[in-house]
């Protein structure tokens, strides 16, 4: 395995070479350290209790509903047909119904029930009814996050932090110790990666896009290389498309030209990467790819079923 200093002056090179292959947010499009994201994270946990409110459809009326909820010193108060205060001793928030329920007066609500989610969330349910007894349709509903500040300190310790770590210190401590050619396996990369981002930064700079071009995410799917973007014109597309071809043909291993893919978890192979295990889905045969199991009885490393011995008895 690499080693990590040698990989980051790798990563520094690439990204300083290629500027989209700099790690990034998937959704600000901003660099990311988060030195201090263990500190804040710690006392995100200690200053706000995160409660969970969504709808639930109530196809038999019952007798009686929850009008108010107690839990973790939490009160949840649910007021008219449209409004649910929850609060505790430090914080109290309103939670407008009506993107819950997308209300356009088409349900009447009932009650609210308290349930947990698989992470321990608090989640209130709230529930309801069309108006309409003849509705049969299975709506889906809303699901909004409430946030309750439980220690006011230690929440203004944590907006004061979170914002020193994001806006002055993620700007200051921009050396990447990875970059985004990394997520490609590591055959491909050897064989085309690097001709990859010349090409497509050569497109870019034709289309004056180099650096507001954003890489989403690069992995290997059903054997092929899939490269996700956000922008980019349609000759920048077809040098991706081009290569996600290529990759079907490449060793995911080595980079050599691939000679069988694997069944199961499918994915190209040389000779001698070529998983023992794994029996073949196709293999190459003249420049093209065939399917092995149209030609079973001509591949040994297809397991056949043995033939018995006893012929069985005709059926009188």
């Amino acid at each position: 395995m690499e080693n990590k200093f040698i990989h980051t002056i790798k990563s520094c090179w690439l990204c300083l070479k290629f500027p989209f292959l700099y790690p990034r947010n998937r959704f600000t499009g901003r660099h990311q350290v988060g030195v201090l994201a263990g500190i804040t994270s710690k006392l995100h946990q200690n200053s706000i209790q995160n409660v969970s409110v969504t709808g639930e459809l109530e196809k038999t009326r019952k007798n009686c509903y929850h009008k108010t909820l107690t839990f973790f010193d939490i009160n949840v108060i649910l007021v008219g047909n449209d409004k649910l205060i929850i609060s505790n001793k430090t914080d109290t928030k309103e939670q407008d119904l009506k993107y819950i329920t997308w209300s356009d007066d088409r349900f009447e609500i009932l009650g609210i029930d308290l349930v947990f989610s698989m992470m321990g969330t608090p989640v209130i349910k709230v529930l309801v009814q069309p108006k309409d007894k003849n509705d049969k349709t299975n709506y889906g509903f809303g699901w909004r996050t409430v946030k309750l500040i439980t220690d006011k300190r230690k929440n203004f310790w944590y907006r004061v932090i979170k914002w020193i770590d994001s806006e002055i210190l993620d700007r200051i401590l921009f050396i990447p110790t990875w970059n985004e050619l990394d997520a490609m396996p590591i055959g491909w990369r050897k064989a085309f990666g690097i001709q990859m981002c010349k090409d497509i930064k050569a497109q870019l700079k034709k289309d004056h896009y180099l650096y507001k071009y954003r890489i989403m995410q690069i992995k290997e799917k059903w054997g092929e290389l899939c490269w996700y973007d956000a922008g980019g014109s349609r000759n920048l597309h077809d040098i991706i498309q081009k290569y996600e071809a290529l990759s079907y043909e490449t060793c995911i291993e080595c980079g050599k030209p691939a000679t069988k893919i694997s069944g199961g978890w499918i994915c190209p192979y040389c000779d001698e990467h070529f998983p023992e295990h794994e029996h073949i889905y196709q293999e190459m045969r003249d420049s093209h790819w065939v399917p092995v199991n149209e030609d079973a009885a001509d591949y040994q490393t297809i397991k056949m079923p043995e033939e018995k011995n006893e012929t069985p008895e005709k059926s009188k």
